[in-house]
């Protein structure tokens, strides 16, 4: 992993980047500011831009929403010693990649920001836990749609009018083998057995109701 660290705290960065390098991963750049964050990761593209949450003039999620929007490929993580559920939540809105506490053992911060670069989306437990369960579910059904690729979500946008596969794959111009490939993926992704319960969630619907109706209109 290539790696760029932004923190004021002088001690906990160092501490990382023995750590970042010992594992074998490479540090290209400190940043003591979000600002001077956002010029490194434009200046060196790294994997991952782990990224402490408080600043003294504020916090860094403006910084993390443009990274995440003008540099998709750099994963970015926040670090923070905070119990905020506000910024758990402004993190999970902006599409962070991973939200991690300070008082993490280093060994398990590298093995998030590895999880992250492989491509999965990691936030603490306790604090997630903590959240709202009604809230927590709208957040991991978005970040589940959000990981659906332009061809996955024109399937679900699919699914969503009631074509069944045949008419996908008129509509679509592709196999049905293919299609069917990414319906899987879909359910996979949203962590459901069916496509009606896939319906349902994309629906915003609570997933139950006549549900014989709905299997019949989606096969």
């Amino acid at each position: 992993m290539r790696i760029v660290i932004c923190d004021d705290h002088r001690l906990l960065v160092e501490a990382l980047a023995t750590a970042i390098v010992r594992a074998g991963h490479t540090v290209v750049a400190v940043a003591w500011t979000p600002a001077d964050a956002l010029v490194a990761v434009e200046r060196h593209r790294p994997d991952v831009l782990l990224l402490d949450l408080t600043f003294p003039n504020g916090d860094s999620l403006e910084a993390a929403r443009e990274v995440v929007a003008r540099h998709p490929r750099t994963r970015t993580v926040v670090l923070t010693g905070s119990n905020s559920l506000r910024s758990l939540q402004a993190a999970l809105t902006i599409g962070v990649a991973g939200y991690l506490r300070k008082d993490e053992w280093i060994d398990q911060m590298l093995a998030t920001l590895e999880r992250c670069v492989r491509g999965e989306r990691v936030f603490d437990e306790v604090l997630m836990r903590r959240l709202d369960g009604s809230v927590l579910k709208r957040e991991r059904n978005r970040m589940a749609t959000n990981d659906l690729t332009p061809r996955e979500r024109a399937v679900a946008d699919l699914l969503q009018e009631g074509l069944n596969t045949a008419e996908m794959v008129a509509r679509l111009g592709i196999s049905e083998s293919t299609v069917r490939t990414h319906v899987q993926a879909i359910l996979n992704k949203l962590s459901v057995h069916s496509r009606v319960q896939a319906v349902a969630l994309l629906d915003g619907l609570p997933g139950h109701g006549d549900e014989a109706t709905r299997e019949e209109r989606v096969r």
